[in-house]
């Protein structure tokens, strides 16, 4: 008998469940959370948890009990084991009924619970899970996921994680509230594959974003001012959303053309990638922000000026960015911690299909062929390296793109500046 079922046997018996024969017809662990976030209603994804160094199904712990009273009894339900009490006292919580509803997002609080011990250090005493937060004269009505306090006194929030389950994309503005009624610097919206980190510098209410949390013991000046380098550059994100995670923050209300001012963040970030590729020794990123907003504007402003002097004719001479210094401070933040060189290129076809709406195409003429049909249409193309492949009207150049990693595949730098010149600047 391992530990797992010793726990919950020694404590099933005053809970109205009976014993289970864990050999027979239950699932384990890992069978659980497959069925869970493999199910295609919830599209499986918990990238999130990584680098964990672990698998995600040997750092929880679920379990199956029989229901012995009641409209269920009979029923197998499955109770994962919480790291740290609820703050209602419970220590555990019902994730899985056989043919009933999931909790998948209770899932994705216990592996953030993990991340925070594991990888930030906080300790155990100084975290709350489902702490009520107090709005005005109203008391506890709501309870945010996880309260992450500055040392176990408790009385100081540094960090408030709000969980939601894999395609859920609401909860920012709710996110903001709890900080405003908290006092909380910093705050994480994550649905296991997709997060954003906001940061309220004191004593405004929300007004930035970070790249990434602070560890025990660090202030979120700490994590602004730390150096990166390409390695730490995560390759797996979702770019839509994190588009879509600016515009309700930011570029809805900023006046300005959302696409050519992303587009303007992306233009200099590749070619800061590029170059702390190919010149800089300790491969370390500039495209970063500082505390200070001008700071940040100065800087990234200054790498779009120098992708412009490398790759001229793609934007209007002397052009610089036009998004207000306040806003651009927010967009920085998501987009620092991504590496968009090498990535797949079906995450930057999302995001720009995404950011031209259906009138602006119509309006400027400009139309996206979806992507699974560019494939389809290079696969029945099926040029060879030595065949010219020309298209008069290439937008943004998706069909090009696509042929090049037909015939010419490449999966690392070295082979991606080869194929620029022995293949793209004679074929296509």
């Amino acid at each position: 008998m391992d530990e797992i079922e010793r726990e919950w046997k020694s404590r099933v018996g005053h809970m109205n469940y009976a014993n289970v024969d864990m050999e027979h017809d239950t699932l384990n662990t890992k069978e659980i959370i497959d069925h869970i976030f493999k199910d295609p209603s919830t599209v499986y994804e918990l990238t999130e948890f990584e680098n964990l160094g672990k698998p995600v199904h040997e750092i929880v712990s679920i379990y199956p009990k029989t229901t012995s009273t009641g409209r269920d009894a009979g029923k197998v339900k499955y109770f994962l084991k919480s790291f740290i009490p609820f703050s209602s006292g419970n220590e555990e919580v019902q994730v899985f009924v056989e043919g009933g509803k999931s909790a998948p997002e209770e899932i994705i609080r216990q592996l953030w619970v993990y991340k925070l011990i594991n990888q930030y250090g906080y300790k155990k005493d100084e975290i709350d899970l489902e702490a009520s937060v107090q709005f005005g004269v109203e008391v506890g009505t709501k309870a945010a996921d996880i309260i992450v306090y500055t040392d176990n006194a408790k009385d100081t929030p540094k960090i408030i994680v709000e969980c939601k389950k894999p395609k859920r994309k609401d909860g920012i503005e709710q996110l903001k509230s709890y900080m405003n009624a908290k006092g909380a610097p910093v705050a994480v919206w994550s649905n296991g594959s997709d997060s954003i980190i906001l940061y309220r510098p004191y004593p405004k209410n929300f007004d930035d974003t970070l790249f990434d949390i602070p560890k025990r013991g660090q202030e979120p000046k700490d994590v602004l001012e730390a150096k990166k380098t390409l390695l730490q550059l995560k390759r797996d994100f979702n770019f839509k959303k994190i588009i879509q995670d600016l515009e309700e923050l930011v570029l809805a209300d900023s006046g300005k053309d959302e696409f050519n001012e992303i587009f303007k963040l992306i233009f200099a970030k590749i070619w800061d990638e590029k170059e702390a590729l190919e010149n800089r020794r300790d491969k370390t990123v500039e495209f970063s922000k500082a505390l200070d907003p001008d700071i940040t504007f100065d800087r990234i402003n200054g790498l779009f000026k120098k992708a412009c002097e490398e790759w001229p004719g793609i934007f209007k001479e002397n052009e610089d960015i036009e998004l207000a210094k306040r806003h651009l401070q927010v967009c920085v933040g998501p987009i620092e911690g991504v590496r968009l060189m090498g990535s797949n290129l079906r995450i930057m076809d999302d995001a720009f299909e995404y950011l031209l709406p259906t009138e602006a195409k119509k309006k400027k003429g400009q139309f996206f062929t979806p992507r699974h049909v560019v494939e389809m249409c290079v696969r029945m193309l099926n040029p060879t390296q030595k065949e010219y492949v020309m298209d008069p009207s290439c937008g943004s150049g998706g069909f090009l793109l696509h042929a090049m990693e037909w015939c010419y595949p490449a999966d690392d730098n070295d082979k991606r500046e080869l194929r620029k010149h022995k293949y793209a600047a004679k074929y296509l």
